[in-house]
């Protein structure tokens, strides 16, 4: 497993393109996959326990404060349904071949959220599976005062953590730092606070053939979106508040940079065949309606030669694809004529500039977030990594989230 990926050999590779990419640069981000924030994301949320792939992810949520700290978490269920089979679970992005929609069917997606809220104490940290959640959080028996959300007479007993809402499941989860769980305080009223911390692991065990279970794992930074000045409480009202990232928080950046093998190169130390996922989630998202915005995904590709390709394929509340999957059919069927293919750029690797396209919205903006996830299949087996990746500047027009009021923990 692990949280941090550097690869050198990819590093020598692009020494040839730090000039040309100096704009993308030029401005640091203000999202961190490093440092406590007030608001954590995860990109990718994954449970399949219900095939010989056992599938789960394990979330880990640390408040480094040294105080009680209230949180609200979102998961965002991505699945697609079948048309003609409503309770047939599909992947939109996912291979054809492998879809459980009969033949003329369609693999339709779809967007719900479930909400939950629990408090953490202080330099408390948890963890907890995806797909069977935590059915009671302990305060510390110091925390009796009116701020112990659940505690009663020194009860330890301040909230649950659901499982997701399906299985098989694909999605992702925000946790927001807030101030009093009863009312919808906007966070940022409160005080300035950078508390939580996160990481997760998608963890792969195969069993086949009645043999020894194969496990991979790979784990990936939750990316810190931190607060910034308090601002006027007018944001918020009785029944929610909106939370403007690049206002009350920093906002969301300009450009994604993946550093990447492109798809089916054969990695020249072991000879494995490599290909790579990307998972885009938005900056923007209406909890409180449940409703979605389509933003358009400009896609800038160089390989070692600094030659230059792009494409654009839009995205909704969520998106996991393979990258070959971006600019030709779903499957790997034509995935050696894509420009993300070892086929066409010509070069081991390359780099991958993306970028959401502003659509001339004033109540929300098109910032994206991403995770990428690299499989390097060998003879024997699959191992795998993912990696947040590396982000660039700041939007200039600000990214909304909605959220709704809080309902009482007692």
């Amino acid at each position: 497993m692990r949280t941090v990926k550097w690869n050198p050999f990819l590093s020598g590779v692009y020494t040839v393109l730090g000039g040309m990419l100096l704009w993308a640069g030029a401005a640091r981000a203000d999202v961190t996959s490093t440092n406590p924030a007030a608001i954590v994301v995860y990109p990718k949320i994954v449970v399949d326990t219900s095939s010989e792939n056992n599938i789960d992810t394990i979330i880990q949520l640390t408040n480094t404060a040294p105080n009680p700290v209230n949180v609200r978490c979102f998961y965002v269920n991505a699945n697609g349904h079948c048309g003609n089979s409503p309770f047939a679970i599909c992947d939109p992005n996912g291979n054809p071949a492998d879809s459980p929609c009969a033949i003329g069917d369609v693999c339709i997606s779809q967007w719900t959220e479930t909400d939950f809220a629990f408090q953490l104490t202080s330099h408390q940290p948890i963890d907890w599976t995806a797909s069977q959640g935590l059915s009671d959080l302990p305060l510390s028996p110091s925390c009796t005062g009116p701020e112990c959300h659940g505690a009663v007479n020194g009860e330890s007993n301040s909230g649950s953590i659901p499982p997701v809402s399906e299985n098989p499941f694909q999605g992702e989860l925000k946790c927001i730092e807030v101030g009093d769980l009863g009312v919808g305080e906007n966070p940022s009223t409160v005080t300035v606070f950078n508390d939580l911390k996160g990481e997760a692991t998608i963890e792969d065990i195969t069993i086949s053939g009645g043999g020894t279970p194969s496990v991979d794992s790979r784990g990936y930074n939750a990316i810190g979106i931190q607060a910034a000045t308090p601002q006027p409480a007018d944001a918020c009202d009785a029944s929610g508040c909106t939370l403007t990232l690049g206002a009350e928080y920093s906002g969301c950046p300009g450009v994604l940079l993946l550093d990447n093998f492109f798809d089916d190169a054969e990695e020249p130390s072991i000879g494995d065949d490599v290909r790579t996922k990307l998972t885009l989630v938005p900056c923007s998202e209406d909890f409180k309606f449940q409703t979605t915005t389509t933003t358009t995904v400009q896609y800038l590709v160089f390989n070692e030669f600094e030659q230059r390709l792009s494409t654009s394929k839009s995205t909704n509340c969520f998106t996991e694809i393979a990258l070959s999957d971006i600019d030709t059919r779903l499957g790997p069927e034509g995935d050696n004529q894509s420009i993300f293919n070892v086929s066409v750029e010509g070069t081991l690797t390359g780099q991958v500039l993306i970028r959401g396209v502003a659509d001339g919205s004033t109540d929300h903006g098109n910032g994206l977030l991403a995770i990428a996830e690299e499989f390097h299949n060998g003879e024997h087996d699959t191992k795998s990594a993912a990696f947040v990746t590396v982000q660039r500047g700041t939007r200039t027009q600000n990214d909304v989230i909605l959220i709704p009021a809080a309902q009482p923990t007692n």
